[in-house]
């Protein structure tokens, strides 16, 4: 008796386990993490496939890392919204290399917008 309700407990455990970890998304980004829908699938489609621990430049890993950003201290999260927000807004990602050889990766207005509007929003959280 008492092995079978040790099983059952191990079974459980487990089983919340597997439903607490957070899987990728075909594209990407983490479920579950700070980004909103509309950011997730911006980032999934635009900025994922270099700004990922697997990603294809070594300059864009070192430059920012998507999924890294849930666990930054505050500081270091406002600070790196805010270089978001400066890169969306001069036009500086996707590269024009990257563009040139890939059209669709160019991030419509309308990206650009949900992009700066939710680094905006979240750093104003963070700092209240």
């Amino acid at each position: 008796m008492k092995k079978s309700i040790s099983i059952i407990v191990l079974v459980i455990i487990a089983g919340y386990f597997f439903i607490q970890s957070s899987p990728r998304d075909q594209a990407g980004l983490k479920s579950g993490s700070i980004y909103t829908a509309g950011v997730k699938k911006v980032i999934d489609e635009k900025c994922y496939t270099c700004h990922s621990a697997t990603g294809k430049s070594r300059f864009a890993r070192n430059a920012l890392i998507w999924d890294s950003l849930p666990g930054l201290p505050k500081g270091k999260l406002v600070a790196t919204l805010d270089d978001i927000i400066k890169v969306v807004e001069k036009n500086k990602m996707p590269p024009a290399g990257v563009i040139k050889e890939n059209p669709k990766m160019r991030l419509l207005p309308s990206e650009k917008q949900i992009l700066r509007s939710w680094a905006e929003s979240r750093a104003d959280s963070l700092l209240k």
